[in-house]
């Protein structure tokens, strides 16, 4: 079963978009023309996604710098900061509180004329 989440027009090249879908809280963001969902949660701590910045198709976590690629979900860097300040490598093990690096769930997309929908 799929939902219609958003207009096309809704959700821009490089920029964050966040949406619920069914309990679940998402983020969609255009990389290249086509739209990709990833779950709107850090793995870190689970802290929201949607307020991060987008760079080359991946997102940061603005609390404690984790990236994720909005593409696949993989995780491109873990925990290196704290609020956007960037601490010292010796201090990273710390600040991740021994939790491993994860990807996001993502979520298949379909794009058909003016809606956006997922599932």
């Amino acid at each position: 079963m799929t939902t219609i989440v958003a207009t096309a027009s809704q959700v821009k090249e490089g920029e964050l978009l966040a949406v619920k879908v069914e309990n679940q809280k998402v983020i969609l963001s255009r990389i290249d023309g086509k739209v990709y969902a990833v779950e709107n949660k850090c793995p870190h701590l689970g802290m929201p996604l949607a307020k991060g910045k987008v760079c080359d198709r991946v997102v940061t976590c603005r609390w404690h710098g984790a990236s994720f690629d909005l593409t696949t979900g993989e995780n491109v860097k873990w925990v290196d900061s704290f609020v956007g300040i960037p601490l010292p490598e010796w201090s990273h093990q710390a600040l991740s509180i021994g939790k491993s690096a994860q990807g996001l769930k993502t979520f298949a997309v379909t794009e058909q004329g003016d809606e956006v929908s997922i599932g």
